[in-house]
């Protein structure tokens, strides 16, 4: 196995001084809207970005942030079920009313960026002090 970060692996939350970063540091990191946040000072344990709702299942754990650039009702479902802090709906793409209603009756808060995927999880990535994943994050091969 590579020491690089596969590509859907996760990040864990580490900035530096301690402090944990919160929904409202994601939201400003990538310059994105708020499509429904009711506590933007949830802590966030970490990010994984992913297109493929497998690899989020396989790499995410409960109170990340999910950065993805797909818009379906799939991502709030994947969301729920594992117990993420949020999803990021990257690439600027119009998230449809049906998504939104799901995010709200599943609780799972929803932002959107114009950033293309790469770049907010880059963003997300020095705001989390630049570090690569510990082991137990990476994906096997």
């Amino acid at each position: 196995m590579s020491d690089a970060i596969q590509a859907g692996a996760a990040v864990p939350a580490r900035r530096a001084g301690g402090v944990a970063l919160t929904l409202a540091d994601v939201g400003a990191a990538v310059g994105a809207d708020v499509l429904w946040c009711p506590d933007p000072a949830i802590p966030v344990a970490g990010v994984v970005a992913a297109d493929l709702m497998s690899d989020v299942l396989v790499d995410a754990r409960p109170g990340f942030v999910l950065v993805t650039g797909l818009v379906n009702v799939q991502v709030i479902r994947t969301a729920a079920i594992a117990d993420l802090a949020a999803v990021v709906f990257a690439r600027g793409k119009a998230v449809p009313p049906d998504v939104l209603d799901l995010a709200r009756q599943m609780k799972v808060p929803a932002f959107a960026s114009h950033e293309s995927l790469f770049v907010a999880a880059g963003r997300l990535y020095a705001a989390l002090g630049g570090r690569p994943a510990e082991a137990g994050a990476r994906r096997q091969a």
